[in-house]
């Protein structure tokens, strides 16, 4: 089993943990007593930018960083998001981010976290 702790900055790893500006989650498996991974976010106000994810597990667990790093941004006030790590694409993708014209991710949170039965595919 995992769990995702939310982290400020100085609980990141280097490079993360020097920008103020930061929040993250660090995942940990259970089962196991060890780190799994983390991601890392920043707020804008409306908007938020997932920035890194940051796993040698598998998708569902890069898509346990960014649901839970979404679910964060959306308690706190954000509703637009910015998908700009360069790993794990796909599963954004899968999660119903879509490429802008400046070919970032970006989708409405709501929509990003709704089941896939929910999504009009």
């Amino acid at each position: 089993m995992l769990k995702y702790l939310p982290v400020m900055s100085d609980k990141l790893p280097v490079p993360y943990n020097a920008d103020a500006n930061l929040n993250g989650y660090i995942g940990y498996d259970i089962s196991k007593s060890e780190e799994c991974g983390f991601s890392v976010f920043r707020l804008n106000g409306y908007t938020m930018e997932i920035v890194d994810v940051i796993t040698e597990c598998d998708d569902e667990t890069a898509e346990g960083f960014i649901r839970s790093s979404l679910n964060y941004g959306a308690n706190r006030g954000a509703y637009i998001a910015f998908y700009k790590a360069e790993g794990f694409r796909e599963v954004a993708k899968t999660l119903g981010f879509r490429e802008n014209s400046e070919n970032i991710l970006e989708g409405e949170i709501p929509e990003l976290l709704a089941g896939h039965c929910c999504k009009n595919k």
